[in-house]
C-alpha cells in the first residue's frame, strides 16, 4: 500500500461519517440553520434521495419521498432551514422547472412553484425566473408568495452576490488551480516537499487560520488518478492524509468545502465525512 494512505488522522478529530450507499452528488451548505442538505443519486437504479444534516448534532434526516419518484428532481439550495428542490423542463438539455421547498427538519413540503425555476436568495428572500417572460420574481422564502415582479436579471445578480458575501462568511469553497498555472506550481512544490507526492492536472486550495487544506490528484501505474486530501497546520505538519477518490479519469471541482470550522469531503463517492478544524 502507498505509504501516503498510512498517515491518516494524526490530529484531528473525526466527528462523523455516513455511508449513503449510492454516489453523493450534490452538497448544499445552509448557513442560517447549521445545516446541510445532500442529494444522492443512484444512476444504475435511477433512484435518488434527499437529506438533512444537522451540523451541531450531527443527525442525519432523510426526506420521506418516494425515490423512484425523485430522479427528475434535484437539489438546488438550502438555506433558513429549507431545501430547495428542482424538476426539469427540458430534460435533454437539463433545463431546471419548479422550486419545491421541503422543511428540512421535518421533511413535510413547505411550499412550490411548479412553474417557475430558481435563480438564488437575497436578503429578501428568494429570486425566481418566469421561464416564459425571461425576467424575475421576488419570492417570501417561507411561503413561496410572490412578492416582487419584473425584477431584472442584472438587479438580480447583484442582489444575490451581495447576500452571499454574508451568507457564506462562515463557508470556504476551495480555490482550483490547473497544471500550468502559477499558483499550482507553487502549490505542488509544497506538496512534493511535505509529501514526496507529484500532483498533476489540478489542485484545489483553501486556508482558514489554523490550517491549509489541500485536495490533489496523482498519476497512477495504469494511467488513472488518485484524489488525495491533506490537511497541514500553518506551520506546515501534516495533520490528515487520505485518498478520497482512486483510480478516476478526470478532475473535478468542489471537493471539499469547510463550514463552521468543520471539514466536510466525500470519500470513495459514497462516504460523508466530517473532520474538526480545530
Amino acid at each position: 500500500m502507498p505509504e501516503y494512505s498510512k498517515k491518516i488522522n494524526v490530529i484531528l478529530p473525526l466527528l462523523y461519517t455516513y455511508d449513503f450507499g449510492a454516489p453523493v452528488w450534490r452538497l448544499r451548505p445552509d448557513t442560517t440553520a447549521d445545516r446541510l442538505g445532500v442529494e444522492v443519486r443512484d444512476a444504475d437504479l435511477l433512484l435518488t434521495d434527499f437529506y438533512t444534516l444537522c451540523a451541531e448534532q450531527h443527525v442525519l434526516h432523510k426526506l420521506p419521498l418516494s425515490a423512484t419518484k425523485n430522479w427528475w428532481l434535484g437539489l438546488e439550495d438550502a438555506h433558513d432551514g429549507l431545501l430547495f428542490l428542482h424538476g426539469y423542463g427540458d430534460r435533454q438539455i437539463g433545463e431546471h422547472k419548479g422550486i419545491f421547498a421541503y422543511d428540512a427538519a421535518g421533511g413535510k413540503l413547505v411550499w412550490e412553484q411548479p412553474e417557475l425555476a430558481y435563480y438564488g436568495i437575497n436578503s429578501d428572500g428568494v429570486l425566481a425566473l418566469d421561464l416564459k417572460q425571461k425576467n424575475l420574481l421576488q419570492l417570501q422564502s417561507d411561503t413561496g408568495t410572490i412578492t416582487m415582479q419584473n425584477v431584472s436579471l442584472e438587479s438580480g445578480a447583484a442582489a444575490v452576490a451581495n447576500y452571499s458575501n454574508t451568507r457564506f462568511q462562515n463557508c470556504i469553497t476551495p480555490m482550483l488551480y490547473l497544471e500550468g498555472e502559477t499558483y499550482f506550481a507553487e502549490v505542488a512544490d509544497f506538496l512534493e516537499q511535505q509529501l514526496q507526492l507529484q500532483a498533476v492536472r489540478g489542485i484545489e486550495y483553501a486556508e482558514t487560520d489554523t490550517c491549509i487544506v489541500i485536495s490533489f490528484y496523482i498519476s497512477t501505474p495504469d494511467g488513472k488518478l488518485d484524489n488525495v486530501l491533506s490537511v497541514f497546520d500553518l506551520s506546515g505538519e501534516l495533520q490528515l492524509n487520505t485518498r478520497i477518490a482512486l483510480g478516476i479519469s478526470g478532475i473535478g471541482s468542489d471537493t471539499f468545502i469547510i463550514f463552521n470550522k468543520k471539514l466536510y469531503f466525500i470519500q470513495d463517492r459514497n462516504i460523508l465525512t466530517v473532520y474538526s478544524l480545530l
